[in-house]
């Protein structure tokens, strides 16, 4: 599940209705690879005290989480 700040949505919606796809879509298909390629390049694949998982943890703060969708968004148009 996802929440998104109004703004936020705002923008997920006009970048699919231009597209010509659901939000859900735009998610799956741009944003969360995207997000992965971003965030997966600097941070260990696996923690081995969990069994090879490991969980996302943040120390950002959310204003500087929200701007993670500027640089994939600038890429999209």
């Amino acid at each position: 599940m996802l929440s998104l700040r109004d703004e936020s949505f705002e923008l997920l919606q006009t970048e699919a209705e231009e597209r010509g796809i659901s939000i859900q879509e735009l998610i799956r298909a741009v944003i969360i690879p995207d997000w992965v390629k971003v965030n997966t390049s600097t941070k260990p694949a696996f923690d081995n005290g969990n069994n090879g998982l490991r969980a996302y943890r943040s120390s950002a703060p959310i204003r500087e989480q929200e701007q993670m969708f500027q640089p994939a968004m600038s890429r999209i148009r």
